[in-house]
């Protein structure tokens, strides 16, 4: 699975290209992440996601441990990443959580996520196969985790494209 991954991210970004990851990096043994993540094209960002070793609701024992860590793999490290103007002109919000779902029936991590504000949210968490939906107050949310893009790197045109789609069944 870990070569597949790897192929997959290395087939769609190139070296230059700028990639933001949002959270929930790996589970398991953590020396196995150096190899690999070594291996990922790209210039990458990272926004910290409720799996990871430095996320908020961690010790922080903990997250000063691994925050050296993570910032030796990845170029720039966030809790969430505000107001990033795509190449149409949109302005988004990325963050680990969407503003409102989960993959669970409850909302979990509620003192964690973005406060909705109208800015349509890219996120990861949820583990669903849906990639556009609403929240609670209509704002749009694009689900970029990789198990809803067959463990590939969404571009950003796509990300443009979801957001016209959004728009269109509004």
């Amino acid at each position: 699975m870990d070569e597949a991954l790897i192929e997959n991210w290395n087939n769609v970004v190139g070296d230059t290209d700028v990639v933001y990851h949002l959270g929930d990096l790996a589970l398991g043994p953590s020396d196995r992440w150096d190899g690999i993540l070594k291996r990922l094209n790209g210039y990458k960002v990272f926004v910290v996601g409720n799996h990871d070793r430095i996320f908020q609701g961690e010790k922080e024992r903990q997250r000063i441990k691994w925050d050296e860590k993570y910032h030796e793999w990845f170029d720039e490290v966030y809790d969430n990443y505000e107001n990033l103007t795509l190449a149409d002109g949109t302005v988004v919000n990325l963050s680990h959580f969407p503003y409102d779902g989960d993959s669970h029936g409850e909302e979990r991590y509620r003192e964690f996520r973005l406060v909705d504000e109208g800015v349509t949210l890219i996120h990861g968490h949820t583990h669903l196969k849906d990639i556009i939906s609403r929240s609670n107050k209509g704002t749009i949310q694009i689900h970029v985790g990789a198990d809803a893009h067959g463990y590939t790197p969404v571009s950003e045109q796509q990300v443009i494209d979801y957001i016209r789609i959004a728009d269109d069944i509004a």
